[in-house]
């Protein structure tokens, strides 16, 4: 479910409210810094997916053999960013040109994460732990190209997995904070009867978190403002 651009502003919260429960089944809070200074119903044009639907279009275009454009296809989403091309090139018979297009579909999106899929784009990424280097983890939240829309997962450097849903357009960045609370929410490493994050995460005086996004600038600076406001509150040492 994603709060069309029609909603009405009083309307949105609740909206966001649901969306939460759709994902996670449980009301995920958003603790809001101060929500007037932040675009909270903004969305990204797009995420990117425009030049990889182009390079897939021009692909089809040019492998007129239904094998070997299945072949080909199947060998980026099982190796996506680490094909052999080369390899792949003397195997099909491919010229020069068509390898140049697959190149740069094994390589879209890559940010030089430490993991990349095919078709995939990362949108956000968690970093957590402590400063004596006590439960450091990095999480992705990521927008994957699919027929039939965007489909939006978070995975960890550990291997966790979670799906978030599939949607026709960007998320707002309230909807990328509801999203991100809730990935930290199922992340949390000091599990409490809480539904704040920031009570799993800051209760510790050691640990450190940030959020940043190359679609959503304001991202960092939210949970920079979160943060800072749950220490002046809490004070910062209850452990």
């Amino acid at each position: 479910m994603v709060i069309a651009d029609e909603v009405p502003s009083e309307a949105k919260e609740v909206t966001a409210i649901r969306f939460a429960w759709h994902i996670f089944g449980t009301f995920v809070p958003v603790a809001m810094p101060r929500p007037g200074d932040f675009p909270l119903f903004d969305r990204p044009p797009s995420y990117g997916f425009e030049q990889f639907d182009e390079l897939m279009r021009r692909l089809r275009a040019a492998v007129s053999d239904t094998d070997v454009f299945a072949e080909v296809l199947a060998t980026l989403q099982l190796e996506g960013r680490d094909l052999d091309t080369d390899h792949l090139a003397r195997e099909l018979h491919l010229d020069h040109a068509l390898v140049a297009i697959i190149e740069r579909l094994a390589a879209w999106g890559d940010r030089g994460e430490l993991t990349h899929h095919f078709a995939c784009v990362r949108i956000a990424t968690i970093n957590s732990g402590s400063l004596v280097g006590m439960c450091d983890l990095s999480t992705m939240v990521v927008a994957e190209r699919r027929e039939d829309g965007v489909a939006l997962f978070y995975e960890d450097e550990n291997g966790g997995h979670g799906d978030v849903g599939v949607y026709q357009q960007p998320l707002s960045l309230l909807e990328l904070i509801v999203v991100t609370d809730g990935v930290l929410l199922v992340q949390a490493p000091y599990p409490t009867s809480s539904a704040d994050w920031r009570d799993h995460y800051l209760d510790d005086e050691t640990m450190r978190l940030t959020v940043r996004s190359p679609f959503y600038e304001p991202l960092q600076r939210w949970y920079e403002e979160s943060v800072r406001e749950w220490r002046e509150t809490h004070g910062n040492n209850r452990r």
